[in-house]
């Protein structure tokens, strides 16, 4: 199979079949997602090649096709030319000329890659799915779904479909989220996920199923954005198509959530060979020296940094894995003793002030943090809620930067974050009161954290 621009294309001895994905299939003239032809129509292929912003074609002569290909798609649609030439002389298609560095396995390298598009601002009101499974760090399946979004959230805002172009008319005889969250359950099987700025996708998947009533799979991932700011690539920001293109990746259909899966996952394979990592996708992402996130019905835990490696140690033994075999996973894995489970207290209904609680254990702040950061040096306390981040989360990443953390307001403090509340807090009023008696006590909102902390890289990406 080669990979072309918004399809993919198969050979044999007798047939070529071009298959488009499903958003393209959409969009065009035609409803045919496949097309095949027979061999035996084609009298030779021209080639326009692409150019560095352009994309070439390769036209089936005897036949009505041509094949688009990106512009960093050349050694493919060369390929494929040279094998379609083999063919029409008798001879069997080898596609070994497309094999370059970039498509060379990754031994272990297994996972499905991730992404969700949304008809409207709730992260909820998934429209489209695309999932593309990888095996050895080389993709072998990709499905891509259009759906209509669960009922309290099954509207479309114009801005959206200017994103990704998916409209109710396209999604009205589809099937809902609920029913094709199954198929996405068994297509991802046991395997891992990545998805770029996770923290979206799957608090989009859990929002989801809560507006569907149904129950939110359990699942690990990881985060293809929070490795490619942990590489620091020279790149003016971090959202999809700029890490793509920094790293020779080929989005063409940027916002079809296949391309964007394929796309991520290519990021973090990418990111790997970078490495010479060989081993499992749970061995790299702690080999970074992040823990994995996880959804289930409860909640969304996100993507950490894990710099003495004790999380990374207590997730290995809860799923069940053994000592990593990579000297650099080995490196942040000390061993440790897995925390007794504290004994079960007795149910309760959830007062709305626990989603906001107080987290018990103060990351320290990086010593190695850059001091140009905007948090570097401060000492910041929280208040308020931060949905759809958990203030455990947001410590660790303010402390990354450097920062101090502060459980309660007092003389130290130089920024209190209020985040919305249905009152003023009692942290609040009382920085309110040091600030009007002269401490240096900033007060920002939550838009102003999530800034400083890069977390403002929404969608569109």
């Amino acid at each position: 199979m080669i990979a072309a621009h918004g399809a993919s294309v198969t050979l044999d001895d007798s047939t070529l079949l071009v298959t488009y994905s499903p958003l393209l299939t959409a969009l065009s003239s035609s409803s045919n997602q496949e097309e095949t032809i027979s061999l035996d129509a084609i009298t030779g292929v021209s080639l326009h090649n692409p150019t560095a912003f352009t994309c070439g074609f390769l036209t089936l002569e005897g036949t009505d096709t041509t094949i688009t290909f990106a512009p960093n798609q050349t050694a493919q649609m060369q390929a494929l030319a040279a094998d379609i030439h083999k063919v029409l002389q008798g001879e069997a298609p080898s596609l070994s000329s497309t094999s370059t560095e970039s498509d060379a396995p990754v031994p272990g390298l297994d996972f499905v890659g991730f992404d969700v598009e949304t008809a409207n601002d709730d992260w909820g009101s998934i429209c489209q799915i695309g999932l593309v499974r990888y095996k050895d760090g080389l993709e072998v399946e990709a499905v891509s779904w259009l759906c209509s979004p669960p009922e309290p959230l099954n509207f479309f805002n114009p801005v959206n479909i200017g994103i990704h172009g998916i409209t109710p008319e396209m999604v009205a005889d589809q099937p809902t989220f609920a029913e094709l969250l199954p198929k996405m359950v068994d297509f991802v099987g046991d395997l891992s996920l990545v998805a770029h700025n996770a923290q979206f996708d799957f608090t989009a998947l859990s929002r989801a199923c809560a507006a569907a009533g149904i129950e939110a799979p359990s699942m690990i991932y990881g985060c293809s954005l929070t490795l490619a700011r942990n590489e620091k690539l020279q790149v003016e920001n971090h959202k999809l198509p700029t890490v793509a293109r920094f790293l020779g990746v080929e989005l063409e259909h940027h916002h079809d959530a296949t391309e964007d899966a394929r796309a991520c996952a290519a990021i973090t394979i990418a990111l790997a060979r970078r490495h010479d990592f060989e081993g499992s996708f749970v061995d790299f992402i702690h080999s970074r020296g992040f823990t994995l996130g996880t959804i289930d019905n409860e909640k969304v835990y996100p993507v950490l940094r894990d710099r003495s490696g004790a999380n990374v140690a207590v997730q290995r033994r809860r799923l069940g894995l053994s000592a990593p075999q990579h000297s650099e996973v080995a490196a942040v894995v000390p061993a440790v003793e897995e925390p007794k489970a504290a004994a079960p207290k007795k149910s309760r209904g959830r007062a709305p002030w626990d989603k906001v609680a107080t987290p018990e254990v103060i990351p320290d702040p990086n010593p190695d943090a850059d001091p140009n950061s905007l948090l570097y040096g401060h000492n910041i306390t929280l208040t308020g809620d931060f949905e759809p981040y958990e203030k455990g989360a947001l410590w660790q990443r303010i402390a990354d930067q450097g920062a101090q953390i502060g459980k309660n307001v007092t003389k130290k403090t130089t920024i209190l974050v209020a985040g919305q509340w249905a009152t003023i807090t009692s942290k609040q009023k009382r920085a309110e009161e040091l600030k009007e008696k002269g401490q240096d006590i900033q007060i920002w909102d939550e838009k102003q954290l999530f800034s400083a902390l890069g977390l403002d890289e929404q969608p569109p990406f």
